[in-house]
């Protein structure tokens, strides 16, 4: 087989290929199967010419004339698939009623083709030629007149598809023409040189451009993703300009060093083409860069769209942190900008697996929402295929069901693209973009560009909810801070204030200035606290303590907490804390109400201890008449009555110090003396119940600092609730020790007890089990014992007694001298 027979066999097998692959990819699409027809053509034309190449000289004359009317029907191929792209459901009866000329055209020139005049002789100059030699009649001029014609009209029915298209069929239409023309015009030019200059055999690369004619317009009608002819044309010029510069480089620094180093070296061959590798190698790159620049100008449409110079504006945009509405409006501009398109609608996942409109520019106008379900064939197949689908893309591919519910969905939405936006591996929201205005196509640079676009913006559209949510949970933060009534600071681990809310302004008496200034900058005794809580690492609760303004000193009760990062590490601390001005006054105010209470209580009982002497210094008075005159009942008397006086003065006093409202007054106080105070001022109640006292003062040392008469309230509310707890003939047992710096005292009874439910609220204001108590007594008590520093706790089973467990810090004795 000679080099003609291999180029046709090649070509034969190509075209066959090709045809079939572009029929194969979507069997159902008109203008695939009127391709397929069209290589059919082609191939009749090949195969005769193949044939032609085995035949003796007798038969090289008829081959000859087939070749030549097969080749007349090739332009009938173009123009039906021209009309298939202009009218896609054109029927076979319409269409061949539309090229009804074209056909009786092509018949005509190929019964000429027949004729002596058209071809008078073929045969072989010599027998290593393997194209043979024809002498052509007077019609040959018919037959070139004819392609002429042809190649006219062909570019008069794409100007008029042109035209009158938009889109798809405008590109398709371009594509058919460039591959045709380019194919026809060299073909020709190829042919009629061979014949004018003799060189027949030139003509043997003629099926090369059919095979190329094929290439273009398969590429055009079946890549589902294909680019704009001017950037196809661009990039092909490319490639041939590279190749061809490339070739001159080697082929130059081969020569210079051959030439050069002829007479150093003997033999320069390696040499050579070592050099002249390295000089292609070395020149790729600037002959790329050249290439792409002047090509670019060659085809200056192209120019429009500069991929990088997109993405890097688009990188403008998504790197400005705003909310969601302003970053899509500012995309929508964007893309209509830079695209052209008509209509911009974005699709986001809904809760129920559907994806929703959720924005529209320009917007609908009160239109329906687009709305695509879980389910949707489109949503699958981006999902699928990771890329986008335009309405073309989806009408080149095989018609599956999934495909035409795809194509239905699309039509229904009228977008011509739909891009996905992923992140994370999972499709986020969906993109549909309308016709340009232009009315050209997304083409395949297009669409990878909005595919990467797309990605970024669901990138930035997560930066921007969570920037808004950012935004939502710090003003919400700051007006819950704010609604509190509780001051919050916050302290970073630099130990500068982060957070101080009005609450806290107010208390402090500062302003909202000492944000982010040392924690220095807050009340002293704030400071000790919060640097006590960094130093240690440990959390405080319930402190009471006082900050001083310069206008007065305000009691507030502190807790603060360390809190740390992941890692463990400090972040800061937090404090909060209240002022405790007007509770401080309503304790005061519900201990002079319970010490009121208590009064009326023990005047009770001290009627009778009054009513005692009182009964002997009228016995003595009434007796006095009859026995002034005796000097030893006088005596007598007078001690008795001074006695008696003094033991009621002494039992009005102690009641007159216990009612005196007096402000707590913190001093070195013997607290032994303080109970045996407060039992005598219930020693009578104690009488009338048969009450047992246990008196245990065991401690050592019972000096505290104190306010006696407070002590003695909360001691004497203690001792009234155990009295009235138990029934006659029990015990009250009344206990001190000391342990770790503290004086323990524990008042226990052996009354009915307190269920565990209920000793969670003892020491609640108006929290009472008895059916006539105020339930004010224990509040009272603790409040004083925690004033004085100290603790109070309960301890009881239903039916076995209670126990009051009170500790204060024990006092030095240093302080007792210095007192004194």
């Amino acid at each position: 087989m000679n080099t003609f027979q291999s180029i046709i066999f090649v070509t034969i097998a190509g075209n066959a290929i090709v045809g079939l692959l572009v029929w194969l990819s979507n069997p159902e699409r008109k203008l695939n199967r009127y391709f397929l027809l069209t290589t059919f053509l082609i191939t009749n034309w090949l195969s005769c010419m193949f044939v032609i190449t085995f035949q003796a000289a007798e038969n090289l004359l008829f081959w000859t004339r087939q070749v030549s009317a097969a080749a007349v029907f090739l332009p009938v191929g173009f123009f039906i698939l021209q009309s298939v792209i202009s009218s896609p459901e054109i029927t076979l009866k319409s269409l061949l009623y539309k090229i009804r000329y074209l056909l009786i055209a092509a018949i005509t020139v190929a019964v000429i083709c027949q004729t002596k005049s058209f071809v008078t002789t073929t045969y072989f100059s010599n027998p290593s030629e393997t194209v043979p030699l024809s002498e052509y009649g007077a019609t040959f001029i018919i037959y070139i007149l004819y392609f002429c014609a042809m190649v006219v009209g062909m570019m008069i029915s794409v100007r008029r598809t042109f035209l009158n298209s938009s889109g798809v069929q405008r590109i398709e239409s371009q594509f058919l023409l460039l591959g045709w023309l380019f194919s026809f015009s060299f073909g020709l030019i190829l042919y009629t040189v061979s014949i004018i200059a003799g060189k027949q055999e030139a003509s043997r690369f003629l099926p090369l451009f059919a095979f190329i004619m094929d290439g273009f317009v398969a590429y055009g009608i079946a890549t589902r993703r294909i680019l704009s002819v001017s950037v196809f044309a661009q990039r092909f010029v490319a490639y041939i300009l590279s190749a061809v510069y490339l070739v001159i480089i080697y082929v130059a620094a081969e020569w210079l060093i051959a030439t050069g180093f002829n007479y150093v070296v003997p033999d320069t061959t390696y040499l050579s083409h070592l050099v002249a590798a390295l000089a292609v190698a070395f020149s790729m790159i600037p002959a790329h860069n050249w290439v792409q620049r002047f090509s670019c100008r060659l085809f200056s449409t192209s120019n429009h769209f500069d991929a990088d110079r997109i993405l890097n504006e688009a990188e403008l945009i998504f790197q400005e942190v705003s909310t969601e509405e302003t970053l899509m409006e500012s995309f929508s501009d964007f893309i209509s900008n830079t695209f052209r398109t008509t209509r911009m609608v974005l699709l986001d996942l809904s809760n129920d697996g559907s994806y929703m409109e959720r924005y529209s520019y320009p917007e609908s106008n009160g239109t329906t929402q687009l709305r695509l379900h879980s389910g949707s064939s489109l949503i699958h197949l981006i999902n699928r295929d990771r890329q986008s689908f335009t309405a073309d893309t989806l009408e080149r591919m095989r018609a599956t069901p999934l495909v035409q519910q795809a194509r239905q969905e699309m039509n229904e939405s009228g977008a011509v693209i739909a891009i996905g936006c992923f992140l994370h591996k999972e499709l986020k929201m969906v993109v549909l973009l309308y016709p340009k205005k232009s009315g050209s196509i997304y083409d395949l640079r297009e669409q990878r560009t909005l595919e990467r676009l797309c990605n970024q913006l669901c990138v930035a559209l997560e930066n921007a909810q969570l920037y808004t949510k950012a935004q939502n949970s710090k003003i919400y933060n700051d007006i819950l801070l704010d609604s509190l009534t509780s001051g919050i600071i916050a302290i970073n681990e630099t130990r500068c204030i982060t957070v101080f809310n009005q609450c806290a302004q107010l208390i402090t008496r500062l302003n909202d200035d000492i944000l982010n200034q040392p924690v220095e900058q807050l009340p002293e005794e704030l400071v000790d606290i919060v640097n006590h809580i960094f130093d240690s690492d440990t959390a405080v609760r319930d402190v009471d303590t006082f900050i001083q303004t310069s206008e007065e000193r305000i009691p507030i009760r502190v807790s603060g907490s360390v809190f740390h990062g992941y890692t463990g590490k400090q972040l800061g601390v937090l404090l909060v804390f209240s002022d405790m001005t007007h509770l401080r006054k309503m304790e005061e105010k519900i201990r002079r109400t319970d010490r009121l209470a208590s009064i009326g209580t023990l005047s009770a009982g001290m009627a009778h201890e009054i009513k005692n002497p009182l009964v002997t210094v009228k016995t003595f008075t009434e007796l006095l008449p009859e026995q002034y005159d005796n000097p030893e009942f006088r005596g007598t008397f007078v001690d008795l009555v001074q006695q008696e006086v003094r033991r009621i003065d002494s039992i009005v006093n102690r009641l007159l110090n216990f009612a005196r409202p007096a402000k707590a007054t913190l001093k070195p106080t013997k607290l032994h003396d303080v109970i045996d105070n407060s039992i005598r001022l219930v020693e009578q109640q104690l009488n009338n119940k048969s009450i047992h006292l246990n008196r245990q003062l065991k401690a050592t040392s019972d000096l505290v600092m104190a306010d006696a008469e407070q002590i003695n309230q909360a001691l004497i509310n203690l001792f009234m609730n155990a009295i009235q707890a138990m029934s006659p003939n029990g015990t009250l047992t009344i206990v001190t020790a000391e342990q770790e710096n503290m004086l323990c005292i524990a008042v226990s009874d052996t009354g009915c007890g307190i269920s565990e439910e209920q000793q969670k609220y003892v020491f609640d204001p108006f929290f009472s089990t008895k059916e006539r108590g105020v339930g004010l007594g224990l509040s009272v008590s603790h409040g004083i014992i925690n004033e004085h520093l100290g603790r109070i706790s309960i301890e009881s089973k239903k039916g076995e007694g209670t126990t009051f467990h009170l500790e204060l810090p024990l006092a030095d004795e240093k302080e007792e001298i210095l007192s004194e």
